[in-house]
C-alpha cells in the first residue's frame, strides 16, 4: 500500500472519529435534554394536579371537577397522573393510569425521584409536600414531538455525517498527493541520477522544512558518492600505470636482449634490471594488499597492549641494518612516571607498517635522509611527532594526501607509488587514533599521530 493511501485511510479514520464522537455528543446531549425537560413538565403537572384536589378538598366537589376537567385541556399527550398520601392511600387516580407496584414505591421513598419507561409512555414518581402533609405523585405521558425531534436529528446526523466522510476521503486523498508531491519529484530526479551523472543534484522547494533537509541529505550523499568514485576511478588510473611501467620495462628489456646473441655480462645486466624491476613489483602487491586487509576490521579486534616507544626503537634498529643511509632520531619530551602513558592497544605489525612508510617518506624526501621523532604524551593519548627538512608540499597537496596512489608533482624522479601515507591513515583509524600532517614546501613536513594510551 503507497503512503498516499495510508496517508488518506489514516486521516479519514482519525477525522471520522472525531466526527462521530462529535455527533454523538450532540445527540446524547439533546436526548438527555428532551428527557429532562419532558420530566420536568411531568412534575410540573402532577404538582398542579395536586394542588386541585387539595383546593377541591376544602371547597366543593364541581369546583374539584371543573377544575380538573379544564386543566386537562392542556394536558400532554397520553396523561396519566396517580397521587398518593404519605401513607400510600390512593386519592387520585386518571381512568387509564396504571397502579405502581410496590418495587417502584420502594424506589420512590429511597432516592425521592424515579424515572422509568412503560411502553412508549415515559414515567416519572417522586414525593412531593405540600401543605404540611406529604404526597407520593405519579405522571406518564408521550412525549412524541421531543422523540421525533430527537430521531431526526439522529438522521440528520448520521447522514450528514456519511457525507461528511466522502468529502473528507477526498480531501485527504487531495491533500495527500500535494503534500507528497515533492517526494515524487525527488524520485523523478534520483531515477535520473547515474554513475555517469554522480554531478547531479537534487532540488528542494523550502530547504527549511522536513523534505529540504532530506533532500540536502541526499545531496550530501551524493557528493560523498561522487567523491568515492572519482577516488576509485583515479585509484584504478594510477594503479593501472603503476603495474603497467614496470611491465613494459621489463617486456622491452627482454625483447630487446631476444634480439641477437649477447655476451654473458649483457645478460646478467639484463637480468638484474629485470629483478629490479620484479621486486618493485611485489612491493606494489604487498602494499596493494596491506591496503586492501587494512579495510578489514574484524581481524583485527583482539589487541595486544604493547609500548609505542619500543616499537620505535626497534623500527630504528631494523633500519640501520636495511637502509644505512637513513638517520632516525628519537627524542622525549617530558619524563614518563607511568609506562602505560606510552602503551596502547594494537596489532604490532601494523602499527611497526604504518611507523615505517612515515619514517621512510621522512628520510626518502629529505636530502639529509634524516627524521626527528618526538615522542610525548598528555591526559590519554600518546602523541607522535615525525619531522623532516625535506621538500615538502603546498596547501593543495593536503587534501588529497591519503588517497591512494596520490602523488605531488615535486616527487618526481623519487621512488614510490603513492600508497604509503593511505595505508598508514586506515591503520591509524583502525586503532582508534588520528593523523595531522603539516608542511611547507621546500621547508619540510612534521606528521602527527595520536593514539589513545591506557592511563
Amino acid at each position: 500500500m503507497k503512503i498516499r493511501t495510508r496517508f488518506t485511510i489514516l486521516f479519514t479514520v482519525i477525522v471520522g472519529v472525531i466526527l462521530f464522537c462529535f455527533s454523538f455528543s450532540i445527540y446524547y446531549l439533546s436526548e438527555n435534554y428532551r428527557q429532562n425537560d419532558f420530566h420536568s413538565r411531568l412534575q410540573d403537572r402532577a404538582i398542579a394536579k395536586l394542588k386541585f384536589i387539595v383546593i377541591a378538598n376544602e371547597e366543593t366537589g364541581r369546583f374539584l371537577l371543573n377544575s380538573v376537567e379544564a386543566n386537562n385541556l392542556h394536558s400532554l399527550i397520553n396523561e396519566n397522573i396517580v397521587i398518593y398520601d404519605k401513607n400510600k392511600k390512593l386519592l387520585y387516580r386518571d381512568t387509564a393510569a396504571a397502579i405502581p407496584s410496590p418495587s417502584i414505591f420502594n424506589s420512590i421513598t429511597s432516592e425521592k425521584e424515579y424515572t422509568y419507561s412503560v411502553g412508549d409512555a415515559e414515567c416519572i414518581g417522586f414525593v412531593y409536600p405540600y401543605k404540611k402533609n406529604t404526597y407520593i405523585l405519579f405522571a406518564s405521558a408521550s412525549d412524541k414531538y421531543g422523540t421525533n425531534y430527537v430521531n431526526n436529528l439522529k438522521k440528520i446526523l448520521t447522514v450528514r455525517g456519511f457525507i461528511l466522510l466522502i468529502i473528507i476521503f477526498f480531501s485527504g486523498w487531495l491533500y495527500a498527493g500535494r503534500f507528497l508531491k515533492p517526494i515524487s519529484k525527488i524520485i523523478q530526479q534520483t531515477d535520473k541520477i547515474t554513475y555517469s551523472n554522480l554531478n547531479q543534484r537534487l532540488h528542494a522547494g523550502n530547504p527549511s522544512d522536513e523534505i529540504g533537509q532530506l533532500t540536502a541529505t541526499f545531496n550530501r550523499m551524493l557528493e560523498r558518492l561522487e567523491t568515492s568514485f572519482k577516488i576509485q576511478k583515479r585509484f584504478v588510473s594510477n594503479a593501472s600505470h603503476e603495474l603497467r611501467n614496470p611491465l613494459t620495462a621489463i617486456n622491452g628489456q627482454i625483447d630487446v636482449a631476444l634480439l641477437k646473441d649477447r655476451e654473458k655480462e649483457e645478460y646478467k645486466t639484463v637480468l638484474q634490471s629485470v629483478s629490479s624491476d620484479i621486486k618493485g613489483l611485489r612491493t606494489l602487491s604487498n602494499n596493494l594488499l596491506e591496503l586492501a586487509n587494512s579495510e578489514v576490521e574484524t581481524l583485527f579486534q583482539n589487541f595486544d597492549e604493547m609500548r609505542v616507544d619500543e616499537i620505535l626503537w626497534n623500527i630504528r634498529d631494523e633500519m640501520a641494518k636495511q637502509k644505512p643511509g637513513f638517520i632516525v632520531h628519537i627524542n622525549f619530551e617530558k619524563l614518563m612516571d607511568n609506562e602505560k602513558y606510552l602503551t596502547c592497544k594494537g596489532e604490532e605489525k601494523l602499527l611497526k607498517t604504518a611507523f615505517i612508510n612515515i619514517i621512510d617518506n621522512a628520510c626518502k624526501f629529505s636530502d639529509s635522509k634524516t627524521v626527528e621523532i618526538k615522542i610525548t604524551f598528555e591526559k590519554a593519548n600518546i602523541i607522535l611527532f615525525f619531522t623532516d627538512k625535506g621538500i615538502g608540499m603546498p596547501e593543495t597537496y593536503l587534501k588529497h594526501i591519503f588517497e591512494p596512489f596520490y602523488r605531488g608533482s615535486n616527487t618526481h624522479g623519487i621512488s614510490g607509488n603513492g600508497i604509503g601515507l593511505s595505508l598508514v591513515h586506515r591503520i591509524i583509524k583502525l586503532h582508534s587514533g588520528k593523523i595531522f600532517i603539516r608542511s611547507k614546501l621546500n621547508e619540510g613536513t612534521t606528521v602527527e599521530v595520536v593514539l589513545p594510551n591506557l592511563s
